[in-house]
């Protein structure tokens, strides 16, 4: 009975480091045989998420009201351009608790922890995820404090 409940107790904590190192977002992932991070940054500052499979560009400009950085992701024309504002969902899947100090990977060098989305809430809001704490809320369109611009796309 014993060496039983040893094995069972083994097994457990098997499945158990198992799932819990399998579902790191910070690991390496491999692809074709080779170990390789989820997140790379091109010399023309281009990230890519090889999870998702999205392309990322970052604005430098902190405090952006929204209709700055919608006009900032529409001109934006860095590696051929195609750009937008992402989505709640897109926003989240970015978020990785203690990665740096907004919650991201440290590629990203973001200098705000509020990002916009490209969902309006209603006429004056639009919805956001705050990365120092990964709530999704909504701001005035007119409200720029600590507001950055993410943009993404397809990888191409």
């Amino acid at each position: 009975m014993a060496r039983w409940y040893r094995l069972g107790l083994m097994a457990f904590i098997l499945v158990a480091v198992w799932g819990v190192g399998a579902s790191s977002s910070l690991e390496a992932q491999v692809m074709d045989g080779k170990s390789q991070p989820r997140f790379t940054k091109a010399g023309d500052g281009v990230i890519t998420d090889h999870l998702t499979g999205l392309d990322w560009y970052v604005n430098p400009n902190p405090d952006q009201k929204f209709r700055e950085a919608k006009a900032w992701v529409e001109g934006l024309t860095a590696a051929g351009g195609g750009w937008r504002l992402p989505t709640m969902a897109e926003l989240k899947a970015i978020y990785q608790k203690d990665a740096s100090a907004y919650h991201m990977d440290p590629l990203f060098q973001v200098k705000g922890a509020w990002a916009w989305s490209g969902e309006l809430r209603n006429d004056w809001s639009v919805w956001g995820l705050a990365f120092y704490n990964n709530l999704q809320g909504w701001h005035s369109m007119n409200y720029g404090n600590g507001r950055v611009a993410l943009a993404v796309r397809s990888h191409r």
